[in-house]
């Protein structure tokens, strides 16, 4: 009996997680338009200009340009019609999960945020920084890549 019982349970649990890897996906990913990565700025040396659609466009900062991991870094961000933004920063050539930072309003079209880059054994790093961000009601995820060294 309890070999029909332990098949039953674990069927039924394969069925319950399939169901949810299937079907469930959060709202916020169904209305995210995803942008391409931003090759040709890195937003630890300049402040990078992203034309998100027609009518909107953002500047995203990293200060101070050049900062090394475990540096206090500020987040610029710059632009009208923004609902809400965040940002986080993980490792690509070493695998290194950050952690979402919200910004916060300045005023009505800046946005600040303080954060920093983790500790890092590697002499060069490499950095991918995720902008989630609302402008007018429509989210975007808009990624950006950056270098660091250590020397």
């Amino acid at each position: 009996m309890s070999k029909w019982l332990t098949i039953g349970v674990s069927i039924i649990s394969v069925a319950a997680v399939g169901y949810f890897n299937f079907f469930y996906q959060p709202q916020q990913a169904l209305d995210l338009i995803q942008l391409p990565l931003q090759e040709t700025c890195r937003i630890n040396q300049q402040a990078c200009q992203v034309q998100l659609n027609s009518e909107q466009t953002i500047s995203l900062s990293l200060t101070p340009f050049n900062a090394k991991p475990m540096t206090p870094l500020s987040v610029n961000l710059n632009g009208s019609e923004i609902n809400s933004a965040s940002i986080i920063i993980n490792g690509v050539n070493m695998s290194m999960q950050g952690f979402p930072v919200t910004l916060a309003a300045v005023n009505d079209e800046q946005y600040y945020a303080e954060t920093a880059l983790a500790i890092c054994i590697l002499g060069e790093m490499q950095w991918q920084a995720d902008l989630t961000i609302t402008v007018a009601g429509q989210s975007y995820l808009v990624p950006f890549q950056f270098n660091t060294t250590t020397n």
